[in-house]
Parts: structure tokens; sequence; C-alpha cells
């Protein structure tokens, strides 16, 4: 083993396994699931999804990435205790500086954490996505198109054909914004979406030809650029829509469908989707430009 540049003695290793190896995710998931099933079948309320015959929302869990939701004192207790029997019995423990807490709703602060919990904070991150307080959707794209502005900053100088520039865009650039198209797309930003796919492609020079023109392909005159705005609005949809049709669709479609069915089911009657207004004030903040993409 080499530390800080001293090489230990050798020694053999006779279980576990190598970095990347496709068995590690399969094995983690035997040792993590008594954990979650311990947690799902104790006395915690969880959040209801409003699905008939759908149990409430406890525990989700991504490889070692695991999120738990508790609403009293007595649920706390629970959770450090099953937490505490668990590593007994394991020898897995809690990276308190990689442990966070949220509380959710408008009413903030709902009662004292013990010390095993660290400080609640403002937001959180859960799979590299932030969740706050207020437009969590508007943070998320803000700090994807920092990255992107500059990426863009260090590529436009680059002797490049057009060609050469829209290859750019949608390999290298269009992933910077993907992930993140799966939860929320804020129409806010379409203007500066825009304008960083088309700064690399222009360099530093005003748009040449019409964008819509950019986005024919090659052989009818085009460039075969891809209008980002569309493509990242349909994974969205694709994403979340899509599993709204799924035979067992998962346990969040259920508050997605909540918010959506009322205008779905009118669509889906024959009614007019132009004329279709949304309140946002009484909608999430991904209700109205959701409707919005859809008409």
């Amino acid at each position: 083993m080499l530390v800080n540049g001293w090489i230990g003695l050798p020694f053999e290793v006779g279980s576990g396994v190598r970095q990347g190896c496709p068995l590690s995710p399969l094995l983690y998931a035997f040792v993590i699931d008594p954990f979650i099933r311990r947690l799902e079948s104790g006395p915690l309320c969880g959040v209801p999804l409003g699905i008939p015959g759908e149990p409430p929302l406890r525990v989700v869990a991504y490889a070692d990435d695991v999120s738990v939701f508790i609403s009293r004192t007595q649920e706390v207790e629970e959770v450090v205790s099953v937490m505490e029997q668990y590593a007994e019995a394991s020898g897995s423990k809690i990276n308190q500086d990689k442990s966070e807490v949220f509380w959710m709703g408008e009413e903030g602060k709902g009662f004292t954490l013990p010390d095993a919990f660290p400080e609640p904070q403002q937001e959180i991150k859960v799979l590299g996505i932030r969740f706050g307080s207020g437009d969590y959707g508007l943070a998320n794209w803000v700090s994807r198109l920092q990255d992107a502005d500059t990426k863009v900053a260090s590529w436009k100088d680059w002797k490049l054909s057009y060609r050469e520039r829209i290859d750019l865009n949608k390999t290298y650039l269009i992933p910077v914004f993907l992930y993140v198209s799966f939860v929320c797309v804020p129409v806010s930003l379409y203007a500066r979406i825009y304008s960083c796919f088309f700064q690399l492609l222009w360099g530093h020079k005003l748009n040449l030809i019409k964008r819509s023109v950019t986005y024919l392909p090659r052989r009818m005159g085009g460039l075969g650029m891809v209008n980002l705005v569309v493509f990242l609005s349909l994974m969205f949809l694709k994403h979340n829509f899509g599993s709204m049709l799924a035979e067992e669709p998962p346990g969040w479609v259920g508050i997605f469908q909540s918010w959506f069915r009322p205008f779905l089911r009118r669509w889906e009657n024959g009614g007019p989707v132009k004329s279709l207004r949304v309140q946002h004030g009484k909608l999430p903040a991904y209700v109205a430009p959701c409707l919005k993409m859809l008409r």
C-alpha cells in the first residue's frame, strides 16, 4: 500500500471486489436491503402519495444515497435506533460529513433533532440535483449554465469548422444539461440556453444565418444543429409523462399525476388546448411550464 509516498509491507487480499466491478452494486444492494426494509416497516408516517393502495413515501435509496422522511420526534428516535442496530450488525456507519438535513414544507422547522443528525440546511443535493424551498429548478439550471459558459469561453476561439463546432455542441455541451433536464426545464432561461449554444457556433460573430435554418439537415441547406430547448423539453416530457403510461409506474408518478391529471383528462376528451389557462400561484413551480410545453 502506497500512502503519502511511503510503501507498506505487502499483504494478500482474501475478499472484496475490484474497483468498478459489475458485481459490486449488486452485492451492496443485498447489504443495504435489510436497513431499507426495517425503516419501511417501522412507525414512520412518511409522505402520502395520493395513490389508492400505494404506501406513503418513507425512504428512498439509490445505492448508498439514502433519503428518509420523518415528521415527529418519535420517528427521529426510531431512525437513530435502526441506524445503530444496522451499524452494529454490518460494521457500516453513517458518514456525517456527507449527510444532510432539510426541512420540507412552508412551516419550516418542526422539532428538535438529536446530535446524531447534522444541522439543517437551506437546500440539499440528492443525486446531483439541488432541492430547496424556492425555485430549485432555476438554481440548478443557473449552475449548469455557468459550467457551460466556462466551456464555451475556452472553445469559441478555436479555429474549427462549423461542423466541428456543432459536433462540440452535441458531444460535450448537451451532456452538461441532460441530467438536470429530467427534473426541470425553466422557461425563463430559454434565451440564455440558446445564447450559450450559438456563441459556440458563431464565436464572437453575430448569427450569420437564421437559427431556424441551422436546424435543417445539411442536405436541405442547414447545418444539422440541435434545437437545444426543444430537445431538452422533449427529454423532460418523455421521462416524466412517459412514466405515467408505464404498467407499473414508480411511486413518485402519483404526485406528478395528481397535479396534471385534471388537465390531461380534459385534453384526452377533446377539450380545447390553446384556451386552457393555468393560474401559476396555485400550482408548483414546475407544473405551469410543463403545461406550456405540452401546448
